[in-house]
């Protein structure tokens, strides 16, 4: 994996960026910056847009420097045309001017200056993720096959994989136990009806915002364009990044801060993805004996009780299919 992360930044945050590339090199993780890696003999304006086309990941360092850098505009632009996936870690905490922000529309920055640990954690992880989705793409270009009939079977298989997957991550959606309806002979059309309002309340991106390409799923619930690098989320996964970032939020600033239906949020709430914080006044109420919860329909004594009425319920089913051979 020969220079997989261009590192883009200001000459002036030379120090800061030693101590990244070093982390880099320790994960194992290959880098290309300038001007240690430019050859003898050549120059910036040669080398560096090479080094962008080869590399896999683009790492923009942030900072008031290289905002104000002509060098690093340049090497984002070429990064763009190139259609790189851009990571940013914001060095110093500074706010985006307005091309940066129209530059990093919608990317998540990695704020490097409140823990640096934690930081370096997150980028470390996330440049694993992107280089392990990039090279099994080039795996699986390099097994293709030439020919039109070729590239349509394989097309196909991955169309029916894809399908396979999609049904069967959609077959493990369910609603809160205290919402499903009870078990009968019409369990399969229930099943489909669940399954249909859990996919509709956590709604997945189909197709880039930013240019209208397809998106491909890089984690759960993060989706990347496979033409322009833009990210997107779905709605829970934008719920839990905001929280992540801001800590607790009442559900009309998370609303209004993600976009959210309130709908959604509380039936994340309800399907025990998201908690009420320790100390609110505001609960939720438990259906069976209307005391306050912080997140689901029972409250645990309201769970253990039906717990046993289920056992009850289903030995006593489980009994009536046994014949006694006496009565035969």
């Amino acid at each position: 994996m020969s220079d997989a992360v261009f590192i883009s930044y200001s000459s002036k945050d030379t120090q800061t960026v030693k101590k990244i590339a070093q982390d880099l090199r320790d994960a194992g993780i290959t880098y290309w910056k300038a001007p240690e890696m430019i050859p003898a003999g050549s120059n910036y304006a040669r080398e560096i847009p090479r080094a962008i086309e080869k590399c896999r990941v683009f790492l923009l360092v942030l900072s008031e420097s290289s905002q104000e850098s002509i060098w690093v505009e340049k090497e984002i632009d070429c990064a763009i045309n190139h259609r790189k996936t851009i990571v940013p870690l914001n060095i110093t905490g500074v706010p985006l001017s307005d091309m940066f922000r129209f530059y990093l529309n919608n990317v998540q920055t990695i704020p490097y200056n409140e823990d640096q640990e934690d930081a370096t954690r997150r980028l470390l992880e996330r440049l694993r993720g992107l280089l392990e989705i990039e090279e099994k793409s080039i795996a699986s270009s390099a097994t293709m096959q030439d020919g039109a009939a070729a590239e349509s079977s394989k097309t196909a298989d991955s169309s029916g994989a894809y399908r396979k997957s999609f049904s069967a991550a959609t077959a493990r959606m369910e609603l809160p136990s205290a919402e499903r309806p009870a078990v009968s002979a019409g369990t399969a059309q229930s099943s489909r009806m669940e399954r249909n309002n859990a996919l509709k309340m956590n709604q997945q991106p189909v197709i880039c915002k930013r240019c209208g390409g397809n998106l491909h799923q890089v984690s759960r619930g993060t989706y990347r364009c496979v033409d322009c690098g833009f990210e997107d989320y779905d709605s829970y996964q934008k719920v839990r990044n905001y929280l992540d970032k801001e800590g607790p939020r009442n559900v009309t600033e998370i609303m209004r801060a993600t976009g959210v239906p309130r709908s959604t949020i509380e039936y994340f709430l309800k399907d025990e993805r998201l908690e009420i914080p320790l100390g609110s006044p505001i609960l939720l109420v438990c259906s069976g004996c209307g005391a306050g919860i912080r997140s689901g329909v029972l409250c645990d004594r309201c769970k253990e009780k039906k717990v046993k009425v289920t056992k009850q319920n289903y030995g006593d089913n489980q009994y009536r299919f046994f014949k006694d051979k006496r009565n035969n």
